[in-house]
């Protein structure tokens, strides 16, 4: 395999998060594909899922892929909507499928549950990712790296010299005064 090819998916440059979110991508992509062999009919929710799940890879590492575009708002909260939508996906898939387990289950059942498992795990793992990022949506304008923080006031002056204290009127000329 290409050097290069690896480089351009290296996964200790990942957050916990986003490893989870590729992890479940990747299950969720390994489910739809072995219920569509274990059966005709498939399930129409693990493919929707499927589908978000090439999304989810491609926001995880499209810094890695190229660092100069910039997302159409900030990861956590895209990350957010595709793991959401792939999570009902994988719960309606599992749903869809739940009759056919009744029937002997089989490969059919197999590919449900990785698929669904994977669906859910994206989209736990987007809401955590989105949680570490404040929990605010982030989105329409392209996300911007975050501003320098601002520069350190001056130090204060120092204080001037306190005044001299005048010595007190009965202080004045007290060792002039001859002794009686």
């Amino acid at each position: 395999m290409n050097s290069e090819a690896i480089d351009l998916m290296d996964f200790s440059k990942l957050g916990s998060n986003d490893r989870l979110a590729v992890y479940g991508a990747l299950a969720a992509i390994i489910g739809a594909i072995v219920s569509q062999i274990g059966s005709i009919y498939g399930a129409g929710g693990l493919w929707f899922s499927a589908l978000l799940a090439a999304a989810i890879i491609a926001v995880v590492f499209l810094p890695q892929w190229s660092p100069t575009t910039a997302l159409p708002g900030s990861k956590g909260s895209i990350m957010l909507i595709i793991g959401g939508l792939a999570a009902l996906g994988g719960a309606f898939g599992l749903i869809g499928g739940l009759s056919w387990f009744s029937l002997g289950g089989g490969l059919f059942a197999i590919g449900i549950l990785v698929g669904a498992a994977g669906s859910l795990l994206m989209g736990w793992a987007s809401w955590q990712a989105f949680q570490a990022e404040g929990g605010k949506f982030n989105l329409g304008m392209a996300s911007a790296p975050p501003a320098a923080p601002p520069a350190a006031p001056p130090a204060p002056m120092a204080a001037p010299p306190a005044p001299m204290a005048e010595p007190m009127a009965d202080e004045v000329g007290s060792d002039d005064e001859p002794a009686s």
